[in-house]
């Protein structure tokens, strides 16, 4: 009987001793962890803009040289249509021309460039924010005409475009 005795309390020696090594083990291996470096921590939420603000503020962008490019061809009266053109200005995401603007020819040096730089940096913004559109063409007016001193461009389809159809 006093084996038996001596052989269960090594077991439970070796059960404590065991117990202990992992302890310490686990404590060492928690006291040498080192702290991730900052920049491979996820940014705070809070520094994140709200609402999208980076691409609001390109559309403000965008919109302001829309606008600057309007009050330019306002500055002048329409009074001969053909002394007015069209052009596409925009981009729409799948392609081809948002809309047309029509201008005066005595400002297409000044006009044209604007209308470029506008349309390329509608096409960048479009491929930046990876916007989707209608993808429905939007096809070249007719005409212009005067009307209360501003060039209107005649919607509908132009004659070649009519025949077309037609057959």
């Amino acid at each position: 009987m006093k084996g038996n005795i001596f052989a269960s309390s090594e077991k439970n020696l070796m059960k404590y001793y065991l117990i202990l090594a992992a302890t310490i083990l686990t404590l060492a291996a928690c006291a040498t962890k080192q702290a991730s470096e900052t920049e491979n921590l996820p940014e705070d939420i809070s520094l994140k803009p709200e609402n999208n603000l980076a691409q609001q503020q390109d559309r403000e962008m965008l919109s302001a040289m829309m606008k600057d490019i309007e009050a330019q061809i306002a500055r002048v009266t329409c009074t001969d249509a053909s002394k007015w053109k069209f052009a596409p200005i925009g981009a729409k995401a799948c392609g081809g021309p948002s809309a047309y603007i029509a201008y005066p020819t005595e400002l297409e040096d000044e006009l044209l460039p604007r209308i470029e730089t506008y349309t390329q940096m509608q096409r960048a913004f479009n491929m930046k924010y990876q916007l989707m559109s209608d993808c429905r063409m939007v096809l070249p007016p007719s005409g212009i005409t005067c009307e209360n001193g501003k060039a209107v461009l005649a919607e509908g389809l132009s004659a070649d475009v009519q025949r077309i159809d037609a057959l």
